[in-house]
């Protein structure tokens, strides 16, 4: 998908369900609650957002530890941004990744490596979430009897949960099979003139990446037990961060729900938006949040509380991404990018 179409998918998604979503579930009360608002909570969920950029960002650095290269903290946060950015204009939130492999590449890492350090965070990201799947369905079991879409989501979430789990499995385990894959790819590829390929340098380059990827993943679990640990606390303080903007801005509307089915659905829900096919799960994300959420709230709540997580969680971060992408690698380079990825 090319830039300026991501963005228009995107941004139109996000405006056009937002605007549905207030519109069908909205009254008077939503406005006379909102007008109400404890600016403390609002200043409160704004400082969630900070902390979650700021334990993304802590998690970029240890990753790259690991896999012994050092990222500046400065740069690290940079990273956080232009994934949000990539995230947002492109299906299954798939642009991050090379985004965030170029401007590490930039700056001394090899591709290999930058490959391993992006899939690692997302890794590990899922597999946290994943745990929301089953914990959902134990400790919460009612929500998904009074709910057909907390029901659909839970399936989705499962198939995708196992998916997910075979693939990087397979991507480890087997790198030849994938060198074999490259190879054979390339070889076909050859065969189109127009290309005109170095077929052994191609094949050369990408076994030596895919390699280095191979060696870094396995380093994530040899690297040493503490830098482990500290990647799965600061991966827990990240997702906390997002879940508890939920929270903190319905106690803002003066709303009180059970923080254990807050955190427990919004884990499973942040787990299905990993694998939504529109660009940064725009659309799908406020349209299902609000039907998620009124399992917690008011269906007249549920609407703007679905807006305003993602707000604090997402548009923010895309915002300030946006910005940076285009200031510091440029329109040209970002839609090559991009188009490489689509290759």
């Amino acid at each position: 998908m090319s830039l300026k179409r991501g963005l228009m998918w995107f941004v139109g998604l996000t405006i056009f369900v937002g605007v549905l979503v207030i519109y069908y579930t909205s009254d008077s009360e939503t406005w006379r609650l909102l007008m109400q608002a404890k600016y403390s909570g609002i200043a409160l969920a704004l400082i969630l957002a900070v902390l979650g950029w700021v334990f993304d960002a802590l998690r970029i650095q240890v990753i790259a530890e690991i896999m012994k290269e050092h990222v500046p903290f400065k740069t690290a946060l940079l990273l956080v941004f232009l994934n949000a950015f990539g995230s947002a204009i492109t299906p299954f939130q798939g642009g991050g990744g090379p985004i965030l492999i170029y401007v590490l590449r930039n700056n001394g890492v090899p591709i290999g490596k930058g490959l391993a350090l992006a899939l690692t965070r997302t890794v590990v990201t899922v597999v946290l979430l994943g745990v929301f799947v089953p914990l959902s369905l134990i400790f919460v079991p009612d929500v998904f009897k009074e709910s057909v879409a907390m029901m659909g989501v839970f399936l989705y979430a499962t198939i995708f949960a196992l998916l997910f789990g075979l693939l990087v499995i397979v991507s480890i385990v087997k790198s030849d099979f994938i060198k074999h894959l490259v190879k054979v790819v390339t070889l076909r590829m050859d065969r189109i003139d127009a290309l005109n390929l170095r077929v052994f340098s191609i094949v050369r380059f990408f076994n030596k990446q895919i390699d280095l990827y191979a060696q870094n993943m396995k380093l994530l679990f040899t690297g040493g037990i503490f830098r482990f640990i500290l990647l799965i606390f600061l991966t827990l303080g990240y997702l906390f961060s997002a879940i508890f903007v939920l929270p903190v801005l319905a106690w803002a509307l003066g709303i009180s729900i059970s923080l254990k089915k807050a955190i427990l659905i919004q884990g499973l829900f942040f787990f299905v938006l990993y694998f939504v096919p529109t660009p940064g799960a725009s659309g799908i994300a406020e349209g299902g949040g609000a039907a998620i959420y009124k399992v917690l709230v008011p269906l007249n709540i549920a609407g703007v509380l679905s807006i305003g997580w993602r707000f604090f969680t997402h548009y923010l971060s895309i915002f300030i991404g946006t910005i940076v992408a285009f200031e510091t690698i440029g329109l040209e380079i970002i839609s090559a990018i991009l188009e490489r990825k689509k290759e």
